[in-house]
């Protein structure tokens, strides 16, 4: 099968004790069963210590709910022990993402880890592919799933070449028509056009309901009332070629995920409201410090990509609210980036 992912993903290394938010803390780190299998059958005093800090198919997190393989260098010990082989499968695959097709699979690196939110900032979007081997993949309408690979060409090419708030604007009218298509059986393609319809946004709304979102960092939940007080719509036009990026990169990672189960709109939405987010949190890091250094806008995004993508809790309460909510409506959001 056909591999394709963003090319800068071949860029990615692990930073490991240089990392200043590590993966192998505050997560619940679950084991597959080879691994695990694997891990059973270790003799000797590290064989004991992989005993005494695993139950129920997990580590058994420490102090700060650090995995208790990491040691005070903030390194794997099982890396070191055993090998990278060895390590259970999240822990080799993170903080990449993968999605599986007939005869293609796709994937990147996700934004919740600062190295990856890096490189994602920093280089344009393209595709790379090569062969790998065969994996299965759940079923779906293979006529869909042309007509989604064709639509995300369509908004990445308008993503990368028009101006952000235009483009934004019109991927959220041609979601609504491919949407409304989709659900009536048909699997045309519509046309990207200019859109100039914008309604003033409610971005008090918008921030009150991330208060209401699962936490997964104690600091999140005052850090978003604080920026709520001084939040504005638009953005910096310094930012915009970031912005497009992270656009980009939410349209690539979600958008064929429709293919599954129908639902196109709230993904493009998602991007659109993602985008908006993190570049507003950028405003109000410079209002409030200041400044902005371009560490610090990798960093922001990776809070919120920790926050929201990586909470399947979350995910699912902005799908819903992206139909539910006023303030998440089409216009409403255009109108964020106008």
């Amino acid at each position: 099968m056909i591999y394709r992912y963003p090319a800068y993903c071949d860029k990615f290394r692990c930073i490991a004790e240089k990392c200043t938010d590590n993966c192998c803390i505050g997560w619940e780190i679950d084991i597959d069963s080879d691994t695990f299998g694997y891990y059973e059958n270790i003799s000797g005093e590290f064989g004991e210590r992989l005993s005494r800090n695993i139950s129920d198919g997990c580590f058994v997190l420490g102090e700060n709910e650090r995995c208790p393989f990491l040691n005070d260098k903030n390194l794997c010990d099982i890396f070191i022990e055993l090998g990278e082989r060895h390590l259970c499968q999240i822990c080799t695959d993170h903080p990449r993402y993968f999605e599986w097709f007939d005869g293609i699979k796709e994937g990147g690196t996700g934004l919740c880890c600062e190295e990856s939110a890096r490189l994602i900032l920093s280089n344009d979007f393209s595709i790379s592919k090569r062969e790998v081997p065969d994996e299965d993949c759940g079923e779906y309408d293979e006529e869909l799933f042309q007509l989604l690979v064709s639509a995300r060409s369509v908004i990445i090419e308008h993503l990368q070449k028009d101006s952000l708030s235009e483009a934004v604007c019109a991927m959220l009218d041609f979601g609504e028509e491919l949407q409304m298509r989709i659900d009536n059986g048909d699997y045309t393609l519509p046309e990207f056009r200019q859109v100039t319809s914008a309604e003033n946004p409610d971005i008090h709304g918008i921030f009150k309901f991330l208060t209401t979102l699962e936490p997964i960092d104690g600091k999140w939940q005052p850090y978003i009332k604080s920026c709520a007080e001084i939040a504005e719509s638009g953005f910096i036009r310094e930012h915009e070629l970031y912005l497009r990026r992270l656009a980009i990169y939410f349209i690539f990672r979600y958008f064929l995920k429709g293919v599954f189960d129908g639902e196109i709109l709230s993904r493009v939405k998602l991007s659109a409201v993602s985008t908006w987010l993190i570049g507003c949190l950028w405003r109000c890091e410079i209002k409030k410090n200041g400044e902005l250094s371009f560490n610090d806008m990798a960093m922001t995004a990776k809070n919120f990509s920790k926050e929201v993508e990586y909470s399947e809790e979350n995910l699912d309460a902005l799908a819903d609210a992206f139909y539910n909510e006023e303030f998440f409506r089409t216009p409403n959001i255009c109108g964020l980036f106008v």
